[in-house]
């Protein structure tokens, strides 16, 4: 009799993927949306946009075609309609701003749970093998008004921490509103503008009058009105005009005249150091007004005719 064996062999297959249990998807580090460098004069609106990188990965029998969400949370200050950008200093105003799903900035990108819950969608596609994609999504911000009269000069910034990534499976182009899809991943969408130092002067004319000959001393004033970024801290100074030495002219004819920044005529208004006027802005809606003191020195041999100068003011910040 003959004994037969009968050899049997397990077989094994492994699907790495398979792991997964699930699709899932984050974004990846922590974007920011930057307004750059926004002159305070000229102000408002603002637009920018930023580009979120995302991946995603799914299990051996997950759906192939998928909708992500991405949404955006509340600001720092509780904010989304509109959020704030807050002044790192703490101190007001603060500059309100949001986050759109295009750019025309019609639609503003919220949360589920917020005032709005609309999310930016993006079709992922893992084909039959492929476990995995990656890509990117566009936020657009907007600053809408003018920026307030009262603008800090410093680092503006909003936190948006918390910020959802969902996922709904089965399908491209679904909803990404009303809480639609399940949560994989949080992150933090940072939104920052810098307002700089920045200061601008106007002034009237130091007008001395009709005087006879022979010229005696006479005084008058003038303004000098500046505007700075709020917290700016300046100085104003005055040169020695056209001449360098202070002398209004007419052809070849000169008289003498000096400028003081006190009433009493005392104190010299020049550019050295301790000549200078000093102050610190409000912001480009309020002007800082500073009066220049003038004095025309008496002159027996003195011309008939128009004499005049040009000062220049120089605003240092």
């Amino acid at each position: 009799m003959k004994t037969r064996r009968v050899v049997v062999a397990g077989i094994v297959m492994m699907f790495s993927p398979g792991l997964k249990a699930a699709v899932e998807c984050s974004v990846q580090g922590s974007p920011v949306m930057d307004f750059g460098t926004v002159d305070p004069f000229t102000g408002g609106p603002v637009s920018t946009q930023v580009t979120v990188n995302w991946s995603c990965t799914r299990g051996f029998f997950e759906s192939t075609q998928n909708t992500l969400c991405l949404h955006v949370n509340n600001d720092d200050t509780g904010g989304m309609l509109p959020r704030y950008l807050v002044p790192l200093s703490s101190q007001p105003p603060s500059l309100p701003f949001n986050v759109f799903d295009a750019a025309n900035h019609s639609t503003v990108v919220g949360q589920p749970g917020g005032a709005t819950n609309t999310g930016v969608g993006v079709n992922v596609s893992m084909p039959f093998f492929t476990f995995s994609a990656s890509g990117t999504a566009t936020f657009y911000g907007l600053i809408a008004t003018p920026l307030p009269g009262n603008t800090r000069a410093e680092l503006h910034r909003a936190l948006m921490t918390g910020s959802q990534a969902r996922v709904r499976i089965n399908g491209f182009n679904q909803s990404c509103s009303a809480g639609a899809g399940a949560v994989t991943d949080t992150y933090t969408l940072t939104a920052q503008v810098n307002i700089p130092d920045q200061c601008q002067v106007s002034s009237t004319d130091l007008d001395f009058g009709t005087q006879n000959t022979p010229l005696a001393q006479a005084d008058s004033t003038s303004t000098i009105t500046v505007r700075c970024s709020n917290a700016t801290d300046f100085e104003v100074g005055l040169n020695n005009g056209a001449s360098g030495n202070r002398t209004m002219t007419n052809g070849s004819y000169q008289v003498s005249y000096e400028l003081y920044q006190d009433s009493g005529r005392t104190q010299r208004w020049g550019t050295a150091s301790g000549e200078q006027q000093s102050g610190t802005g409000l912001g480009p809606g309020t002007g800082l007004s500073f009066t220049v003191f003038g004095r025309v020195f008496d002159d027996a041999g003195a011309e008939p005719g128009s004499y005049s100068d040009t000062v220049t003011v120089v605003v240092t910040f």
